[in-house]
C-alpha cells in the first residue's frame, strides 16, 4: 500500500493521534491484563499499541505499509509487528484475547473477509473492537475527503461494491452477520486540531488519500485544495479545529 508509505513521520507525529479518544475508550473498555495478547489491525505507526504497551499489555500489529510498521517497531520494541494483508493474517487461530481496528477495515478489498480473519485469530470469549468515523453530518473532515476524492481518477463501478465500513451502521450490520455479539457501542468526539496552517497541511498531506491525489495531479494542486477545504475551520488565532465523531463497536466472539 504505497500511498501510506510517504510522509510517514508526519502521519506518526500529527495525524495518527486524531483518533486518540477512541484509543482510550477501547483500552478502558477492554481492560486487557498483562498476560493477554492484543492485535491491532492497520496498526499504522503503532500509536494505539504504544498506549496499550504502557499498561503492560503484550501487543502485536499488522499493516500494509512497511514504512509505518518500521515506526511501530521502534515505538514498541517488545511487540510483534508484521507487514501483511488484513484478509490473510499471519497468525494462528485463537491467538489473541482482543483484536482492534481503528478506521482501517474499510481499506481492505473485502472488509467482510478481513473481519472473518479477525474472528479466526480471536480466542472464544475474546473481543473485537472496530472504530469508524461517525455519520458524515457529524464530521467536518468530510469536506477534506470529498475534495480529495475529486482529485482522484475515476474508477469503473464494481459489480459488488465492498462494504462501506466508514459507515457505522454498516459496521454494525457486518458484525451482526458474522455472529458476533455486540456488547458495547459508543460515539466519541475525535476533533482534528492543529496549531497553525503549516502543521495542518503536514498532517493532512500525510494520509493515503492525499498521497494518491498527489500522484495523480501533483502536490501543489492537492495542497491548494486542502488549504481551501480547511479554511472554514480556521480560528481567529490561526489555529484550526475540525469537529468529528467516531463510532466504536466492541463485540464478543461467542
Amino acid at each position: 500500500m504505497a500511498d501510506w508509505s510517504t510522509n510517514t513521520q508526519d502521519w506518526a507525529d500529527i495525524q495518527e493521534h486524531t483518533i486518540h479518544p477512541s484509543w482510550l475508550a477501547v483500552l478502558n473498555e477492554l481492560t486487557p491484563s498483562p498476560e493477554e495478547l492484543l492485535l491491532d489491525l492497520g496498526c499504522g505507526a503503532g500509536g494505539f499499541t504504544q498506549l496499550a504497551a504502557r499498561h503492560d499489555v503484550k501487543v502485536s500489529g499488522l499493516d500494509a505499509s512497511a514504512a509505518l510498521v518500521e515506526i511501530a517497531r521502534t515505538r514498541n520494541p517488545t511487540g510483534t509487528f508484521r507487514v501483511g494483508d488484513m484478509e490473510q493474517l499471519p497468525f494462528p487461530d485463537a491467538e489473541f484475547a482482543a483484536v482492534t481496528a481503528f478506521n482501517s477495515l474499510h481499506f481492505a478489498r473485502n472488509p467482510a473477509r478481513a473481519l472473518t480473519e479477525a474472528i479466526r485469530v480471536t480466542r472464544p470469549g475474546g473481543h473485537i473492537a472496530i472504530s469508524t468515523w461517525g455519520p458524515l453530518i457529524d464530521c467536518d473532515a468530510l469536506a477534506y475527503f470529498l475534495d480529495l476524492g475529486g482529485l482522484l481518477p475515476s474508477t469503473p463501478p464494481q459489480a459488488e461494491p465492498p462494504e462501506d465500513l466508514s459507515d457505522p451502521a454498516t459496521a454494525r450490520r457486518l458484525l451482526s452477520r458474522t455472529g458476533l455479539a455486540i456488547t458495547r457501542e459508543r460515539t466519541l468526539s475525535c476533533p482534528w486540531e492543529y496549531p497553525d496552517q503549516a502543521t495542518a497541511l503536514r498532517g493532512l498531506l500525510s494520509t493515503g488519500p492525499a498521497a494518491a491525489a498527489i500522484s495523480h495531479v501533483g502536490k501543489q494542486r492537492v495542497t491548494d485544495t486542502i488549504t481551501e477545504s480547511i479554511s472554514p475551520y480556521r480560528r481567529t488565532d490561526g489555529t484550526y479545529l475540525l469537529h468529528n465523531t467516531c463510532s466504536t463497536l466492541i463485540a464478543t466472539r461467542t
